[in-house]
This record gives structure tokens, C-alpha cells and sequence, in this order.
């Protein structure tokens, strides 16, 4: 499994880690747009410029402020040029959200204004 690491230069570096020696992580779910940042572009450093970073920073400074060092985002974190690895990646993708320590959605098409309107004004069995 590769994760994210948020480094202390407000970067993230892709580092592989066997089964029995996963840290803890957290996950990100998300609706995809044009542009994500893909395993490549963390490979080659390319990351920086698709307009699908600014998820990757969310991601990376949410886990940060939760004390997690690692993160796991699909785009990112599986070579999908492998058909071994994405073959495992999808067998493995319902363990890899159960062992998550945090769970992040991103919801690109929900403001933060919405979404807390949102929660004062209903239950929170509404929310979910």
C-alpha cells in the first residue's frame, strides 16, 4: 500500500509500505473532476500544478491536525499503468477505508457556509 506523507515542508512524499507495516492513516473520498493528480505526477513532480493538488493539501492538513502522518488518496496512491497493482488495489479498497483512522469527504460542490447551514438546521440523523 503507498500512502502520503505530509513532510515538514508542506509537502507530501509517496512511500510504499508492506501489509504488517502500515502506519496509521487517514483516507480521503471524493467525487472526481478533471485534473486530479495521479501517481505519476507525484512520481515526477508534477503534482504542484494540476488544479487537483488543492484537494491533496486538504487532505494532508486535515490528517496533520488529527496527529496523522500518512494518507491515502486512490488517484495518487495506485499506479494504475500496473494491472497487478490496481487489481490488488481494488480487492484491498474496502479494508483500506475500514483500517482508516479518519475518513475525509470532500465535497467540491457544497460550500462550507451550505454545509454548516445545513447542520444547524437539522438532526443529525438528517445528515447522514
Amino acid at each position: 500500500m503507498c500512502l502520503l506523507k505530509y513532510n515538514k515542508d508542506s509537502d507530501f512524499s509517496l512511500i510504499e509500505f508492506f501489509e504488517s507495516d502500515i502506519p496509521v492513516y487517514a483516507i480521503r473520498s471524493y467525487v472526481w473532476t478533471e485534473d486530479e493528480v495521479l501517481f505519476r505526477d507525484m512520481i515526477d513532480g508534477t503534482s504542484k500544478v494540476k488544479a487537483g493538488y488543492s484537494k491533496i493539501q486538504f487532505c494532508g492538513e486535515q490528517a496533520k491536525c488529527d496527529g496523522l502522518q500518512y494518507f491515502w488518496v486512490d488517484t495518487c496512491c495506485i499506479d494504475k499503468t500496473s494491472s497487478a497493482e490496481l487489481q490488488e488495489a481494488i480487492s484491498s479498497m474496502f479494508r483500506w477505508y475500514s483500517d482508516a483512522a479518519r475518513c475525509y469527504i470532500y465535497l467540491i460542490d457544497i460550500s462550507t457556509c451550505t454545509f454548516m447551514q445545513r447542520i444547524a438546521n437539522s438532526s443529525g440523523w438528517e445528515m447522514m
